[in-house]
């Protein structure tokens, strides 16, 4: 299987103080899961390429075979079956079946599929069905080795990468785009954007910097730069932006994941104590983001919770201490033990550093804050929103000590 090049615009503790300052680990969490995003899908076709291999391309085995395939992958648009003449013969679900028989042999990922009999992943493009779809295909081979036609999955680009992205990036400072290699944006937050080529569209034109750092992100499989553009909406106010973006892989196609952040969301406080803050600071985003650590809280398993929230200490020298404070205001528990609030709460907000955090926590977004604790000292707290879906669980946060 030859790979599908993703580029992109983890609770991994060992991260470099190097990548830590260039690369936010979000972007990571992104590339690991878009990489099992598509290992599914591959494994999905072939799958469905196996057994239609033995079922044929029509008919009602056919059929459950092609049903199955769009029940698992949850973005498709319609699983289809394509003959050696380019000629859509089965299609699921049966919304589209009114397609049959169409002949989509001018479409340049069916031309090639006839002429390699190889997995392939096309370009965005208007497909019969009336989307601008991106559609990956797989060959089908029947008992004897005959290549007798193709398993397809059509789905909308935006759709499958909305799935990855929104809930990684909900709550934080990042935003992201996804482009391709001929500049055409496949997701960004603003819909107005998606379907709009950077190298072409007139929007774009004026911003040169942008255009620039875009033809070496197409150029390149990882990097960063800074540049001029809108906030996050077309009808926004120009700021100024720091991209990066890295790379994953699929069938040989290219797209570009770029991770944004605004110039102007700095975080002085923390920027103030070491370079080494900044690897604690992403990651807390991965702890945040940690699988095992937000079954914990859902399930009120404070022993779990706190082993996890150890470990993290352990992996940050120089830490005061790391906390949860669930999304009602309670601070339920730290470690170690000694330095964190157990059951605080912060609502009543009779002090202002009080009010601050409790603000913090119903922002449900990602913050820093220089306040003082009850000890008499002066602490930097970095804040990292939890989400489960879309509920809310609350911050987890450090404190790092000013020095005197």
């Amino acid at each position: 299987m030859k790979k599908m090049c993703l580029i992109f615009i983890s609770f991994l503790l060992i991260i470099s103080a190097a990548q830590a300052a260039t690369q936010p680990v979000m972007l990571t969490i992104a590339e690991q899961q878009a990489t099992a995003a598509f290992e599914r899908l591959d494994a999905g076709l072939k799958t469905a390429a196996e057994k239609l291999g033995e079922t044929g391309l029509t008919g009602a085995a056919a059929r459950v075979v092609l049903a199955a395939l769009c029940q698992e992958v949850s973005y498709a648009v319609d699983c289809a079956t394509v003959d050696t003449q380019g000629l859509l013969t089965t299609i699921e679900p049966a919304a589209y079946r009114h397609f049959e028989g169409t002949d989509i042999s001018d479409q340049q990922q069916v031309k090639q599929m006839l002429e390699l009999h190889k997995p392939v992943l096309s370009g965005v493009f208007r497909s019969v069905e009336g989307y601008d779809a991106v559609d990956a295909e797989y060959p089908i081979f029947n008992a004897e080795g005959r290549f007798i036609g193709s398993v397809s999955v059509l789905f909308k680009p935006e759709r499958f990468l909305g799935e990855i992205i929104q809930p990684l990036v909900k709550g934080t400072p990042l935003a992201v785009t996804v482009i391709d290699v001929e500049g055409r944006i496949l997701y960004a937050i603003d819909p107005a954007q998606i379907g709009l080529n950077i190298f072409t569209s007139e929007v774009f034109q004026p911003y040169t910097d942008l255009v620039q750092l875009v033809r070496k992100i197409v150029a390149t499989p990882e990097g960063h730069g800074i540049y001029r553009f809108k906030r996050e909406y077309l009808t926004a106010e120009d700021v100024d932006r720091t991209a990066f973006w890295t790379s994953a892989s699929l069938y040989g196609v290219d797209w570009r994941l770029i991770g944004i952040r605004l110039e102007e969301h700095t975080q002085e406080p923390m920027a103030a104590v070491t370079t080494g803050a900044v690897a604690a600071e992403q990651a807390l985003e991965l702890l945040a983001a940690d699988t095992t650590f937000k079954t914990a809280l859902i399930d009120d398993d404070k022993d779990k919770a706190i082993t996890l929230l150890e470990q993290f200490y352990a992996s940050m020298p120089g830490l005061y201490s790391v906390q949860w404070v669930n999304a009602k205001g309670i601070n339920r528990f730290g470690f170690p033990v000694e330095n964190s609030l157990i059951e605080y709460d912060y609502n009543p907000g009779t002090a202002e550093s009080d009010r601050q955090i409790f603000r913090i926590l119903n922002k449900q977004q990602a913050d820093v804050l220089e306040a003082p604790l009850f000890e008499g000292r002066v602490g930097y707290f970095t804040f990292k929103p939890i989400f489960s879906d879309d509920r809310y669980l609350g911050m987890v946060y450090s404190i790092k000590l000013k020095s005197d």
